[in-house]
C-alpha cells in the first residue's frame, strides 16, 4: 500500500473511532494522553507500515524544521511554496510537543486531533505549516509547506478553522 493511500485509510478510520467514542457509554475514565496513546494503539503496527517506503532525498529548503530522524521523501517547489514529505517514528501528539519543546521556532498555532496534528511556526525568517497523520502506532506521515514569513502567503490553513 503506498503512503497517500494509507494516510486515506488511517482517516478514515480516525473518522470512525471518534464518531464511535461520542456516545456516553460506561466504562472507566481516561485522562486525555491514556484515551489518546489507546485510539492510536487501534492503528495498525508499525512493522506492517511501510514508512521506508520511497527514496530519501535531502532537503535544504531554507525554514524547514522537521524533528531528527524525519526521513524527508519528496520535495516540490511551486512558486514561493516549497512541499517537504517526511515520515517519523513518532505519534503526531509526540511531534506537536516536539516543536512546543523547542527554542528555535517561534510557535505560531498547533491543534491535535490525536491521528492528526497541525502546527504553523516561524524559523529562519520563513513560515512552515506542517500537517502530522498517524500511519501506525507509533509513526507519522509529515508533510510541511514552507513560504514567506507573512500572513498572506498562500499557506493551507487549519481544517477547523482554528489554532491554538
Amino acid at each position: 500500500m503506498r503512503v497517500r493511500e494509507l494516510v486515506v485509510a488511517v482517516a478514515v478510520l480516525a473518522l470512525g473511532l471518534g464518531l464511535a467514542g461520542c456516545g456516553g457509554g460506561g466504562g472507566h475514565p481516561q485522562t486525555a494522553p491514556d484515551r489518546a496513546q489507546g485510539m492510536l494503539a487501534n492503528l495498525p503496527s508499525c512493522d506492517r507500515v511501510p514508512l521506508d517506503e520511497g527514496v530519501e532525498v535531502t532537503s535544504d529548503v531554507p525554514g524547514v524544521v522537521l524533528p531528527d530522524g524525519a526521513r524527508v521523501t519528496s520535495t516540490v517547489t511551486q512558486g514561493a511554496l516549497t512541499t517537504v514529505e517526511a515520515t517519523i517514528r513518532l505519534t503526531p501528539l509526540d511531534v506537536r510537543a516536539h516543536y512546543e519543546g523547542r527554542e528555535d521556532v517561534e510557535l505560531l498555532s498547533a491543534e491535535d486531533e490525536i491521528f492528526e496534528s497541525e502546527i504553523l511556526l516561524r524559523a529562519q525568517e520563513r513560515r512552515m505549516y506542517l500537517r502530522a497523520t498517524a500511519l501506525c502506532a507509533d509513526g507519522t506521515a509529515l508533510t510541511a509547506v514552507i513560504g514567506p514569513d507573512s500572513e498572506d502567503a498562500g499557506l493551507p490553513g487549519f481544517r477547523s478553522g482554528g489554532g491554538g
